[in-house]
């Protein structure tokens, strides 16, 4: 590709040195008003715009035949960025928005994107890695910085993606599950509503069913038995009203008693670091404080976006909640936006 910078007056007189030209900067008229974009591949009839233009010289590009334009770059890009769970859209200034097709979790590869961005003139910018997004959210934009590539670039690009296993982006949808809940203590009716409420309330903005909620209101009647019934034939198990830090607990006793599997006690995550995880009979239990449910940002609501979407609360993933783990209030965009919980008057 090769650039010119061709004097109005030319204009007229050798229409061949500036057709087919690549505008590098917006042509403005006499008003001050745009009358050709950046980016525009001028062509024979312009010369009406053109002869209205203010008088200042055209910075042109003029592309060879292995150069890729900056719509064809983009969409290229798109191609092997957007994955499952996203649709792209036609460029806008050279510019495509890749959107949620469905309400999901944002599921990115940070180290394929950083390879990706490592290449020169390219731009991909996306949400956080595991940020639920409701349908037709943008979760990224993708673009070339200039306003042609070579072949050769774009295919480093390209192929950078696909060396890290492709694609960069996706969209996990959100599955239909079903949630049971035991209490581990005393409430009284008014707060077992609201208890029950906003339970109800986080599992239904997944699309999930609150199947069953059991009460045990003394702590020590919880019993292998018990932790079973309670969790068979749901999807995820809640425990609530535990004390994780006392290993005499009884909660956690029945489930260590009914055969579960231990997978982390305690997670770098405030609040919800008293908080643990097993696996029972296959299916995720997270032991919580009752208090848990009224919050919009504690673990447990991290723990449910990954639940829903069919992934594992592994330890892989549970010690990796450290970073950013500290759920101050600016980080509330990592969480559901929830109907409105109860009160701090109302919530036990």
């Amino acid at each position: 590709m090769r650039t010119e910078r061709v004097p109005l007056p030319a204009l007229g007189e050798s229409p061949g040195r500036w057709v087919g030209g690549v505008l590098c900067r917006d042509v403005v008229g006499r008003d001050g008003r745009t009358v050709l974009p950046k980016g525009h591949r001028l062509e024979r009839a312009d010369d009406v715009l053109l002869d209205g233009a203010a008088p200042a010289p055209l910075h042109l590009l003029f592309l060879d035949p292995e150069d890729v334009d900056e719509d064809t770059a983009a969409r290229r890009l798109a191609a092997v960025v957007a994955g499952p769970g996203i649709v792209t859209g036609r460029p806008v200034e050279s510019q495509i928005t890749c959107r949620a097709a469905m309400r999901g979790l944002v599921d990115l590869d940070a180290e394929a994107l950083g390879r990706l961005n490592a290449e020169p003139d390219v731009t991909v910018f996306t949400l956080p890695d595991g940020m639920p997004v409701e349908q037709g959210r943008a979760v990224a934009g993708v673009k070339v910085t200039p306003l042609a590539v070579t072949a050769a670039a774009l295919a480093r690009a390209e192929a950078a993606v696909r060396e890290a296993g492709g694609p960069v982006l996706a969209v996990r949808p959100f599955l239909p599950l079903r949630v049971a809940v035991l209490v581990c203590e005393a409430l009284a009716p008014a707060r077992r509503e609201r208890f029950e409420g906003a339970v109800a309330a986080k599992v239904q903005w997944f699309g999930g069913r609150l199947d069953r909620v059991r009460y045990l209101p003394q702590r020590e009647a919880v019993d292998a038995d018990a932790v079973r019934a309670a969790a068979a034939g749901a999807d995820l198990a809640l425990v609530a009203g535990v004390a994780s830090t006392d290993p005499l607990d009884a909660p956690w006793e029945a489930v260590m008693d009914a055969g579960a599997r231990v997978v982390r006690r305690g997670l770098p995550v405030h609040p919800g670091s008293s908080y643990w995880i097993v696996e029972l009979e296959g299916r995720p239990v997270v032991g919580v404080a009752s208090c848990g449910m009224f919050s919009r940002q504690t673990a447990l609501d991290l723990l449910l976006a990954r639940c829903f979407t069919g992934q594992p609360l592994d330890p892989r993933y549970l010690g990796g909640l450290g970073h950013g783990g500290l759920l101050a209030r600016e980080l509330a965009y990592r969480f559901p936006p929830y109907p409105d919980p109860p009160t701090d008057e109302e919530a036990p």
